[in-house]
């Protein structure tokens, strides 16, 4: 567990390292100034973002705009840059720095890596250090070979960076579940950075969360757009996790897309504000290029969101899941082990709620978007939602109960609200 309190919101550099097109020095600065004048203050970067270019550009940057330091910063260790005199596109950047990025996860590499991030960036210290794309899908066959290196030695020298104060905190940057848990098993980590496994249209890392929940290891959300369908209101070309969708994302999407509509919020807001109705995570971080998209992403933030807009966000989703509970459809269950259901139709005081096979009368009118105790819940007891753990109770409450401010304190950080993200937390 970090001290540092990330904000709710944060800036990915890849682009401004020339990911998929070249972004010029001029309109890479701009990014970056327009991002911090509107109050974001974290930055995550690697080596792998242009190959040094991403870091060299923010460290320019931030050498400027904030010579005490303050910005929190996250990079990465895992590939070392060889000098190379291979030109144009590799490995998706375009025109990037002179370097050919080799996988190496040993303690040796990890140091080197560390250091030569810390010169780019211009920093003594990094916030938060991820060992970057570990993973089968990335690796193939080689993955035990890099797994093994890691946890024989690699990871041995972020803790000892840790522990000497160079860094305020570990952890993993990936884009694969599997490697979370399997690290897991093996290591403390202090957090999780992970990219497009808890976004509107995946939820691969539901079941993550709930052991992060359990672990106390927080988790920062890249790619909340899945690589940029969720962005744009299925405007353009689409992508889906860097390809072309298939026909039955690309359904699901017009759905969440749909349900939006309804409530008139845009899918891009409802997209980059979901990863942080968990209060596992701590911040979100889309990848931006021009002041453009900084300015829609502050917008994005700032859109009230009705509460019944997620339940309906989850049933377009996957039609007939989660639970509908009732022949009238007024409760669903987010997760099986959730301990309360959520109000999709109003509730009025009488009307029958279906409780262990058979109904009970509503105490009290509830509205929509609101909780409603699935069992008989006790004062101190955890309230599960979407299966990890939102709150607890301060009172009693029997089954149909409603469960709100008046007997349940809230675990959810102070990030998370609004007035905070209008200061540009």
């Amino acid at each position: 567990m970090t001290d540092t309190i990330f904000p709710a919101l944060g800036m990915g550099t890849a682009p401004i390292g020339n990911l998929y097109r070249v972004v010029g020095e001029q309109e890479a600065r701009a990014t970056l100034n327009a991002a911090w004048d509107a109050g974001i203050a974290y930055y995550d970067t690697a080596p792998h973002y242009g190959f040094g270019l991403a870091e060299r550009r923010l460290g320019a940057m931030l050498a400027e705009r904030d010579p005490a330091g303050k910005a929190i910063i996250s990079t990465k260790v895992g590939r070392l840059l060889v000098p190379t005199g291979a030109t144009g596109e590799r490995h998706g950047f375009v025109d990037a720095d002179p370097y050919e990025p080799v996988f190496d996860y040993s303690h040796g590499a990890v140091l080197r890596s560390f250091e030569g991030s810390c010169a780019r960036l211009g920093r003594e210290r990094i916030d938060l250090l991820l060992a970057h794309d570990l993973g089968r899908q990335t690796h193939g066959d080689a993955h035990p070979d890099h797994l093994r290196a890691f946890l024989n030695s690699g990871y041995r020298a972020m803790r000892d960076l840790r522990d000497g104060g160079a860094v305020g905190a570990i952890g993993i940057g990936v884009n694969e579940v599997a490697i979370c848990d399997e690290l897991l098993d093996h290591v403390e980590l202090d957090m999780i950075l992970l990219a497009g496994r808890y976004t509107l249209l995946d939820r691969g890392a539901q079941r993550l969360l709930a052991r992060c929940a359990e672990l106390g290891v927080q988790l920062i959300v890249g790619g909340p757009y899945n690589s940029g369908i969720l962005a744009r209101d299925l405007a353009g070309p689409l992508h889906f996790d860097y390809a072309a969708p298939s026909e039955e994302i690309v359904g699901k999407t017009r759905r969440l897309a749909q349900a939006c509509a309804d409530f008139g919020v845009s899918l891009p807001a409802a997209a980059l504000q979901f990863p942080l109705r968990h209060p596992q995570v701590v911040s979100v971080i889309p990848g931006l290029v021009g002041p453009e998209q900084v300015a829609d992403t502050m917008t994005r933030l700032a859109t009230p969101i009705p509460d019944a807009l997620w339940p309906a966000l989850d049933m377009a989703l996957e039609p007939g899941s989660p639970a509908m509970l009732g022949d009238d459809a007024r409760l669903i269950l987010l997760h099986p082990q959730d301990n309360v259901l959520i109000c999709v139709r109003a509730i009025e005081a009488g009307d029958l709620l279906p409780a262990s096979g058979g109904t009970i009368p509503a105490r009290e009118g509830i509205a929509i978007g609101h909780k409603v105790a699935r069992v008989p819940l006790n004062a101190g007891d955890k309230v599960i939602k979407y299966g990890a753990p939102i709150g607890s109770m301060t009172a009693g409450a029997a089954t149909g109960d409603w469960v709100h401010m008046h007997n349940m304190k809230s675990d959810y950080i102070s990030s998370h609200t609004r007035s905070a993200l209008g200061e540009g937390a």
